[in-house]
């Protein structure tokens, strides 16, 4: 083998090598990316809605009670889609019952304790994230 043909060797063998690699660190980059994009999708979305939640829930009372509980039923529904978290789904679905039954049990639901629970709940899980 002469050396020009060896040298052409090594250099096709150097070019196959450096695109292959080239080819698996951008592959594997783009999956990394796409899980990075996703999970900052999916935490920007949730903080969102938690927000939302939060905002209404500080707003009910007495005048807009069907109202709120619509949107807050809206809101924890689409959280929960979003979030792995049992505690909290269970929270929220807990809440979700109070508020539907709060008109029958005004005199025995402190409903603005009710509502600083659950907003500390979010706040504590936003902290996790």
């Amino acid at each position: 083998m002469s050396a020009l043909a060896l040298v052409n060797t090594v250099a096709g063998n150097a070019i196959l090598g450096s695109v292959s690699t080239k080819l698996f660190d951008s592959l594997i980059s783009s999956r990394f990316t796409q899980k990075h994009d996703k999970n900052k999708w999916l935490r920007e979305k949730t903080l969102n809605l938690f927000s939302e939640l939060s905002h209404n829930i500080t707003e009910i009372n007495c005048e807009n009670l069907k109202e709120k509980q619509k949107l807050v039923n809206e809101l924890t529904s689409k959280i929960n889609l979003l979030i792995d978290d049992k505690k909290l789904k269970t929270n929220l679905k807990n809440y979700s019952f109070i508020l539907n039954e709060y008109e029958c049990y005004k005199s025995e639901i402190n409903l603005e304790h009710i509502n600083e629970e659950l907003i500390n709940t979010l706040r504590l899980h936003v902290k996790k994230m």
